[in-house]
C-alpha cells in the first residue's frame, strides 16, 4: 500500500469565511508537488463523501439510512445546529486541511512545472479536471447557484455566484472534453492517485460513468441534453463490472488515514448513530441478503432507531464489523450505480436495451460488492416487491438504489430528491421534524456576512425571494 502524501503543504490553513481566503496562498503552493496536491484533493473528496460529521455531511441522516441517538437536530432537519451548510461548503471549496477544489485547482496549475512529458501532462490535467467536475457537480446540486467562473481568481476576492444551470452545462462540456482527451498509451499520476494509480483507461471509464450520472440528474428538466450526454457516456464506455469501482483504500495507521466511519464510530468511542428503522424494516421485509453485511442484531433481531427520537444505541442494531474496519474503502463511483443509471436511461427512453437486465445487474453488483453472492441476488430478485416492474420503475430503482447507497449519504439523499423514493415525508417523517425533507442546503452564514451583495443575488435567484430556504427545489428538481 502506498503511503499518503499528506500534510506537505496545503492551500488553506483555516475554515474559510469566504472564497477570498482561498486566494491567500501563504504557503506558496507553487512549491508543493502537483502529485501531492492531487492526492490531497482526491482524499479530501473521499473523506467528505464518507464523513459522519453532522457539521459536514449529515446526508445519511437525511436519507434515513442512519439516524442520531442523542443529538437529534439533523434528523429533525435543523441544519443550523451543527452548521452543516458551512461545513459542506468548506469541505468542497476549502477547509482547515485543504479542501477538494482548492487542491485540485492548484494541482492543475502546478502540473506544467512538474511534468515534462506532453502526453503524461495531458492525462494528468484531464484526470484532475474530471475530479474537479465531480466536486463542482456536488456543490451545484447541493446549493444551486455557486461561485464558479471567478471562484479562484486572485483579483476577485468576493466572486459572484454563477447560474446553476449554466454551470451544469459547462461541467458536462468539460467532462466530455476531458474523457476524450485521455490517452491510454501515455502515463499519468502513478502513486499520487490512490484510486486507479494513474491508469488512464480506468479514469476514462470513471469519467464516462460520471457523465451518465450527471445526465440522469437533469433528465426531467432537460431531457434533450440528458439524452445527448447519456449517449456520449455510453459511447465513451461506462463501468462494466465491480472491478471498475472507484474506491479509495484507507489505512489502519496512522488513524488520520483510516476510514472516517472508523474514526467516528470506533476511535472516538462514541455511539452517536444507529441504523434507521426505515432501511432496517425495509430490508427485513424483503429478506435482503445484505442485512448481516450491513448491520448486527440486537436480542436476535434487526431493529433500527426512530429518526428524530432520542434513541439510545443499546436498544438497536449497530453497524457490521466490515463497515467499521479502518481500511473499509471510500466509494466515489461504482458499477452498481452505473447499472442503475442505465436501467433508468432505458426506462426514460434515453437509451436502448433492457431496463430489467440493467436493474438486475445493479442489484447483483450491489450485493456482491458487500460480500454477498450472485445466488443471494438471484433469490432476492425473485420477490415481487424487488423484481423489476416497468410500470413502477421509479419506485423499484429508487428503493434499490437507496439501499445500495447505505454508506453513500449524499448520493442517497440526491436519489430520493430525484426519484422520490422512499417518500420519507409520507412513510417515515421524523419525530419533531421541522418541515419536510430538505431539498437543498442554504448558503453558509459566512457568505452572507462577507459576500453580502452576491449572496443576496444568489438567494433571490435560487429561492425566488429574499429568504434562503431548504425547501426550495433546485432547477433540475422542479
Amino acid at each position: 500500500m502506498k503511503r499518503w502524501i499528506i500534510g506537505v503543504a496545503l492551500l488553506a490553513t483555516a475554515c474559510t469565511k469566504n472564497l477570498s481566503s482561498l486566494n491567500n496562498n501563504s504557503k506558496n503552493p507553487q512549491e508543493v508537488p502537483s502529485g501531492s496536491l492531487f492526492l490531497n484533493g482526491e482524499k479530501n473528496l473521499s473523506d467528505a463523501l464518507s464523513s459522519t460529521d453532522p457539521g459536514v455531511g449529515p446526508f445519511r441522516i437525511l436519507a434515513q439510512t442512519w439516524t442520531e441517538n442523542t443529538y437529534t437536530s439533523e434528523a429533525r432537519y435543523i441544519l443550523t445546529a451543527d452548521n452543516s451548510p458551512q461545513g459542506w461548503w468548506n469541505a468542497l471549496y476549502a477547509n482547515g486541511t485543504g479542501g477538494v477544489l482548492d487542491n485540485l485547482v492548484a494541482a492543475a496549475k502546478a502540473f506544467p512545472n512538474d511534468v515534462t512529458d506532453a502526453g503524461t501532462l495531458r492525462n494528468d490535467e484531464d484526470i484532475t479536471d474530471i475530479l474537479q467536475v465531480y466536486a463542482w457537480s456536488i456543490l451545484v446540486n447541493t446549493y444551486g447557484n455557486v461561485p464558479y467562473t471567478k471562484a479562484f481568481t486572485d483579483s476577485i476576492p468576493f466572486p459572484a455566484y454563477d447560474d446553476a444551470k449554466t454551470i451544469y452545462k459547462d461541467l458536462l462540456t468539460r467532462l466530455d472534453t476531458a474523457i476524450n482527451g485521455l490517452n491510454t498509451s501515455n502515463g499519468s499520476l502513478g502513486a499520487s492517485d490512490q484510486v486507479y494509480q494513474g491508469d488512464p483507461a480506468h479514469w476514462k471509464k470513471f469519467g464516462a460513468t460520471l457523465e451518465l450520472k450527471l445526465a440522469l440528474v437533469i433528465a426531467d428538466a432537460d431531457p434533450q441534453d440528458a439524452q445527448t450526454y447519456t449517449q456520449k457516456a455510453l459511447s465513451n464506455g461506462v463501468f462494466a463490472s465491480n472491478a471498475d469501482n472507484a474506491l479509495l483504500a484507507y489505512e489502519a495507521s496512522p488513524t488520520t488515514n483510516a476510514n472516517p466511519v472508523y474514526q467516528a464510530l470506533v476511535i472516538s468511542g462514541r455511539h452517536d448513530y444507529s441504523p434507521c428503522d426505515l432501511i432496517v424494516d425495509t430490508m427485513v421485509a424483503w429478506s435482503d441478503p445484505r442485512l448481516p453485511l450491513y448491520f448486527t442484531t440486537i436480542n436476535g433481531v434487526y431493529a433500527g432507531g426512530v429518526p428524530g427520537a432520542g434513541n439510545g444505541y443499546v436498544k438497536f442494531s449497530q453497524f457490521s464489523s466490515q463497515w467499521l474496519q479502518p481500511t473499509f474503502p471510500g466509494t466515489l463511483l461504482d458499477y452498481a450505480e452505473s447499472e442503475f443509471l442505465q436501467a433508468e436511461a432505458v426506462a426514460r427512453n434515453l437509451a436502448t436495451g433492457s431496463a430489467a437486465t440493467h436493474y438486475a445487474n445493479a442489484v447483483t453488483a450491489a450485493i456482491e460488492s458487500w460480500g454477498g453472492s450472485a445466488g443471494d441476488a438471484a433469490e432476492y430478485l425473485l420477490q415481487p416487491a424487488v423484481a423489476y416492474n416497468a410500470a413502477t420503475w421509479k419506485q423499484q430503482i429508487g428503493f434499490q438504489q437507496w439501499i445500495a447507497y447505505a454508506n453513500r449519504g449524499w448520493d442517497a439523499w440526491t436519489s430520493i430528491r430525484r426519484l422520490g423514493y422512499p417518500n420519507i415525508d409520507a412513510v417515515n417523517p421524523p419525530v419533531g421534524a421541522q418541515g419536510n425533507l430538505p431539498r437543498r442546503f442554504t448558503y453558509p452564514g459566512n457568505e452572507e456576512s462577507s459576500n453580502p451583495i452576491h449572496w443576496a443575488e444568489a438567494v433571490q435567484a435560487v429561492n425566488g425571494s429574499a429568504t434562503d430556504n431548504v425547501a426550495t427545489k433546485l432547477w433540475w428538481n422542479q
